[in-house]
């Protein structure tokens, strides 16, 4: 389990070896060998590299199993302070949006929730929301654009998926969770996922491919992106002659594919 707020994740196991994505608090990891003080992991959804191994902590088979049918509420702010009832390893004075956590219940505005290894944290009820009780058909394209507008600006960060910096497909990978649609992280897997549409009938909440680029349509030609050439999450457009158009993705455009 994960017990530092944001942990990188890597191609090798050492400091300087280039960052695949990021984990998040409490998040519940395969393990494996260990080299050079990094830990070779696995998630959930089988992605894999090495992190640093004295960011993690170990639990049972079973503990796992059971926090990841049960934690049901994800953290919804950008960060959120943290508190802790006892001290076996530094809590993180606070966790980023799409920290899941197992909530448990409320008092006075404080959630107390729980962590895969059973310990008991609280954070301000405002932060979580319940993705449990989100059917994918009550999600619908406006939700998808309202919270992806919320990162606008937030630099890029390559393998970044949290509002310290993004990543293309860490961006959307995020948004679409935090409403328990649950992506892969790369987008030469996020290609494979929804529907094959035409580019003359893209519509808001669409995602368009480029080389090696993904992005969110907030219409037939405008876009949301975490764009390293953008210097962050930003919009842009499709059209020739718009002020932000972007000329090398119109030219480098693959398809476009629909979720909702």
């Amino acid at each position: 389990m994960v017990t530092t707020n944001l942990l990188d994740l890597r191609a090798e196991p050492r400091f300087e070896a280039e960052r695949l994505s990021q984990l998040l608090f409490g998040e519940v990891v395969r393990t494996g060998g260990v080299r050079h003080g990094y830990c070779r992991i696995q998630q959930s959804d089988g992605y894999a590299g090495w992190v640093d191994r004295r960011f993690l902590c170990t639990i049972s088979q079973r503990a796992a199993h059971t926090f990841q049918k049960k934690a049901c509420h994800i953290v919804s702010s950008w960060k959120a302070n943290l508190t802790a009832n006892d001290s076996i390893y530094p809590t993180p004075h606070f966790v980023f949006y799409g920290t899941h956590l197992r909530y448990i219940r409320s008092r006075n505005g404080i959630a107390f929730c729980e962590l895969a290894d059973g310990r008991s944290i609280q954070l301000n009820r405002n932060h979580l929301k319940p993705i449990n009780a989100i059917k994918k058909e009550d999600v619908v394209p406006r939700m998808i654009v309202r919270e992806a507008k919320r990162f606008l600006g937030v630099p890029y960060l390559w393998g970044g998926i949290s509002p310290t910096g993004f990543d293309c497909s860490g961006l959307v990978q995020t948004i679409f969770g935090r409403f328990g649609i649950d992506l892969p992280r790369d987008t030469k897997d996020q290609i494979k996922v929804g529907k094959l549409i035409y580019r003359t009938k893209v519509k808001a909440g669409d995602l368009l491919f480029f080389k090696r680029h993904v992005a969110l349509a907030l219409g037939r030609s405008r876009i949301l992106h975490a764009s390293v050439g953008g210097s962050g999450v930003r919009i842009n457009s499709l059209v020739q002659g718009k002020v932000d158009y972007r000329a090398d993705l119109d030219r480098d455009f693959v398809c476009a594919r629909r979720l909702l």
